[in-house]
């Protein structure tokens, strides 16, 4: 099939964001269809191409559409720039796709603002979402009427707009996924270790991604308030957490307790290929979040770091959120209560001193993670489209 893959983010980037576009057009690619993508002309302190950037191994094309980034204009800053620079490339795109209507079989998005361009185009529209709006709600539903298929990251996103009254386009719920080559051929862990100055037979516990978003937090805070608990329970380790921004980490940096200063170590940004690398080097790998009802966290998250962190076969200690869940249960991971430092260090400990146990619920993720592969995933998504499609 062709496959027309529009966004509006700034492509190459940093986030994991950039990171699942680039996995998901892959596995496309893979796959066998035709991909192209479209997005929005950025300024972009990345040189890189998106293909070479993502090592991805056969190159997408990538059309970058417009000249004004109005993201980056002093008068248009913020939410406005998002929306100016969405309404720009959306009439970009939609001209785009008039022309060449026949070039395409699919069109898919991850960005529902873009349904009121692609709609016009006169083919089908598979969107991914990772979000439901909590303004807007009525046009938002009334644009999905313009879809064939709804991806959600979650069952629980998906029975929430089924609740909404979401009954003429199939649903489905596929969370993120991994790419199981990422972690073959790796360097030896002690190389690892010994970079991060971590002594022999020192536990080392590893975080790897974003440390806040969008304003939302990523559980740093608990995670610290965790390990400085764990700390004050005598037990010794040594700690990394990877990933920005770095005027996030330089704060986090700064306001670390002297008891753990010399135990906790911030990388800052780390390219994507080399997170593997780090991540087999751990004795623990941890998901943590804060004590919240925000959707994000009981309805909408399927973090790419979990999958990653059960690709790396670690002993996995997570907040006890119900997207998570629908991933993992006790048998495979160590659960916390969101927002404790007291349960986060109780799983921390767990983790750490039950070697038996966590040595099989780390081989028992591994195995169920063989489920959710990139490759796997948009197989099962363009599969359900094909039989839609067969059933017209």
């Amino acid at each position: 099939m062709r496959i027309a893959y529009c966004t509006n983010v700034r492509l190459p980037n940093e986030r994991a964001h950039g990171q699942q576009v680039a996995k998901v057009t892959g596995a496309l690619t893979d796959l066998g269809n035709e991909v192209e993508i479209f997005a929005p002309f950025r300024k972009n302190p990345i040189g890189e191409t998106f293909s070479a950037y993502y090592g991805q191994a056969k190159a997408v094309p990538l059309h970058h559409l417009g000249s004004f980034d109005g993201i980056s204009s002093w008068w248009t800053p913020g939410v406005a720039g998002l929306k100016l620079t969405t309404m720009l490339f959306g009439r970009a795109l939609r001209n785009v796709l008039r022309h060449r209507t026949k070039d395409f079989d699919i069109i898919y998005t991850r960005t529902p603002e873009l349904l009121p361009y692609l709609s016009d185009a006169g083919v089908p529209v598979i969107l991914e979402l990772h979000r439901i709006p909590r303004f807007g709600l009525q046009r938002f539903l009334r644009r999905l009427r313009s879809v064939q298929l709804i991806v959600t990251l979650t069952n629980a996103m998906r029975t929430t707009l089924i609740d909404m009254g979401v009954s003429r386009v199939p649903i489905i719920a596929e969370g993120d996924a991994v790419d199981l080559h990422d972690f073959e051929r790796l360097p030896d862990p002690v190389e690892t270790r010994a970079a991060l100055n971590v002594p022999a037979g020192v536990p080392l516990i590893g975080y790897a991604g974003q440390l806040s978003s969008m304003g939302l937090s990523k559980g740093i805070p608990e995670l610290l308030d965790g390990l400085l608990t764990l700390k004050r329970r005598g037990m010794d380790f040594r700690a990394v957490i990877a990933g920005g921004p770095d005027d996030v980490r330089k704060e986090f940096v700064e306001g670390l307790s002297p008891e753990i200063a010399k135990d906790v170590s911030f990388t800052g940004f780390m390219a994507h290929a080399k997170i593997p690398t780090l991540l087999i080097a751990c004795d623990v790998l941890v998901y943590p979040a804060p004590n919240s009802t925000h959707p994000f966290y009981v309805r909408d998250t399927s973090p790419l770091k979990l999958f990653e962190y059960m690709a790396a076969s670690k002993p996995i200690v997570t907040a006890d959120l119900p997207p998570i869940r629908e991933v993992l249960d006790q048998s495979m991971a160590y659960f916390c209560t969101p927002g404790s430092k007291e349960s986060m260090a109780d799983a921390l400990r767990s983790a750490i001193v039950d070697k038996e146990g966590a040595a099989q619920r780390a081989r028992l993720a591994r195995s169920n993670v063989e489920n959710f592969t990139w490759l796997k995933r948009m197989d099962r998504i363009l599969t359900v489209h094909g039989e839609r499609r067969g059933r017209k």
